[in-house]
């Protein structure tokens, strides 16, 4: 027979009770009226990480939201929710609904409660353009300035996100997955190897050309000290043009560029083939050339290298007559009259040698992973509006929130980059219980899966870290902070020492 659930709802109490059966036997279920939990046990560990190092404080305390009315949310709250919503892989404004009723996470983060998703965007919305762009830019080099000491790559690239409603600025455009769908395109701008974002910009999709990036490059490199400008700006094809290598030129920046077989390139590869040109190993298969050469449109000759793989053989099925029996398998026949090539040519002005820039250019290969986890795995994909400045905003703030979380995850694991497919579940897969005792408050933890100790070990590492760090060097300013925790997280790459504070506040200053 089956067991009946019966609920008590009497006014006297409300509690929720259930009996119920199960291959163990009878269980009695009840409400927990103890103390709160939440499903973001991770935060009392990512809220000191941010707290301590002043990433948190400074990006709430300079937002240039306000609102008049008493009843209005406070700023705090709404930039909060929005941040824990991100860090939770949420891709619709609507999906903020799940945070409801946590104040443990609300709490951990100093916010008086979860706002929602409506809140978000109409304060998204109020923001000043000119203040926010600002307000933006200052939280990105707060995040990445001590990183700019040491000698880096800056990688340039678009990505389109497609679009289905009705978006300001949704154009149709260059679209390799959904040809005559319309879209956005973001201009990233990255540092190269370590994954960081340094800033991002939301076009209409008819926007990729590498041209729409300039802007934004000439101010970003400008804003910069000579001391921390690229040791090298690399880009794909939409960047090999007059305009970005002059740019480059008058400041004095290197870089790398792959160019587009135009026709007096083609003309050059014909020559190449012929008897007489030396080629050396350029490493992955393939040989590389070294030459100058001036192009319609340039002011100038540049040095190209002009790397060729010889393609896999072509193979073609055998025809047979139609009174012959079909072979079981097709018989495939060689093609090998004349040598078959796949051709990349670069141009820089650098001194790098063939090898080194054919290598420098396939780790740039790596941008796609980049996007590849922004798009699918953070909100890069979602986040949809109407209005394209909101679009603008939203991408800002996730692409930071992800150099917040990739930060953390290195201080967990310095030897690798922690895509959020596999970090998420394992630092965020963590439930917590908050308790007050005499006016002590407690979080108690409970990870779950296989590596549940090992992630528990790493969040007590992560900790003691930052709170050693914090009492024994008390005369540290946040900044100083900062840039201690980027040494710890990045000493893979390079010597802590290398990593240099160079700023305070908003104002550059040289070298400590």
């Amino acid at each position: 027979m089956n067991e009946l659930i019966t609920l008590d709802n009497s006014s006297e109490n409300n509690n929720f009770k259930c009996r119920l059966t199960t291959p163990s036997g009878v269980v009695f279920c009840e409400k927990d009226t103890g103390s709160p939990i939440t499903m973001h046990g991770y935060l009392p560990h990512f809220a000191q990480y941010l707290h301590e190092s002043g990433q948190l404080g400074d990006f709430i305390n300079s937002c240039p939201l306000s609102y008049k009315s008493n009843n209005a949310p406070a700023v705090k709250d709404i930039l909060g929710t929005t941040v824990l919503s991100i860090l939770s892989g949420h891709t619709r404004y609507c999906h903020a609904t799940s945070l409801f009723g946590d104040n443990v996470a609300a709490e951990l983060l100093g916010l008086n409660k979860i706002v929602s998703h409506d809140s978000i965007a109409r304060g998204l919305d109020k923001m000043d353009e000119v203040k926010i762009n600002q307000w933006l830019r200052n939280s990105y080099r707060k995040m990445y300035e001590p990183l700019l000491t040491t000698p880096y790559i800056l990688d340039l690239d678009p990505t389109v996100k497609v679009l289905y409603g009705h978006q300001e600025g949704a154009e149709i455009g260059y679209n390799p997955q959904k040809p005559g769908r319309r879209s956005h395109c973001y201009h990233t701008y990255f540092i190269g190897s370590l994954r960081l974002v340094l800033d991002v910009e939301v076009h209409p999709g008819n926007e990729t050309a590498g041209l729409y990036s300039h802007s934004r490059l000439w101010s970003l490199l400008d804003e910069m000290p000579p001391q921390c400008r690229p040791a090298l700006i690399r880009g794909d094809i939409g960047f090999g043009n007059e305009g970005t290598m002059l740019g480059c030129e008058e400041r004095k920046a290197n870089y790398l560029f792959k160019l587009k077989q135009s026709r007096k390139i083609k003309q050059l590869l014909s020559k190449l083939e012929t008897p007489g040109h030396e080629w050396s190993d350029a490493g992955d298969g393939w040989l590389g050339y070294e030459t100058e050469i001036k192009l319609s449109g340039w002011t100038r000759k540049r040095r190209i290298a002009v790397l060729r793989r010889q393609h896999s053989k072509k193979e073609k099925k055998l025809e047979l007559p139609a009174n012959k029996l079909q072979l079981e398998f097709p018989l495939a026949v060689v093609v090998d009259d004349y040598p078959e090539y796949e051709y990349q040519i670069l141009v820089t002005n650098t001194a790098y040698d063939i090898p080194a820039l054919a290598q420098l250019y396939r780790d740039r290969g790596d941008c796609e992973n980049n996007f590849d986890e922004l798009k699918n795995d953070w909100g890069w994909g979602g986040f949809n509006s109407r209005k394209l400045r909101r679009t603008q905003i939203m991408a800002s703030l996730v692409g930071l929130v992800y150099n917040w979380w990739n930060v953390f995850c290195r201080l967990a694991e310095p030897d690798r980059h922690m895509e959020a497919k596999t970090s998420r579940p394992q630092f965020q897969n963590v439930i917590g219980r908050f308790t007050k005792t005499g006016g002590t408050r407690c979080v108690y933890i409970s990870a779950m899966g296989a590596d549940a100790e090992d992630i528990l070990l790493k969040f007590t590492r992560i900790s003691k870290f930052i709170s050693s760090l914090c009492s024994t060097a008390l005369q540290l300013t946040k900044e100083q902070k900062w840039t201690a925790i980027l040494q710890e997280a990045f000493k893979k790459f390079w010597h802590p020492d290398e990593i240099k504070t160079i700023s305070d506040g908003n104002q550059y200053l040289l070298n400590l």
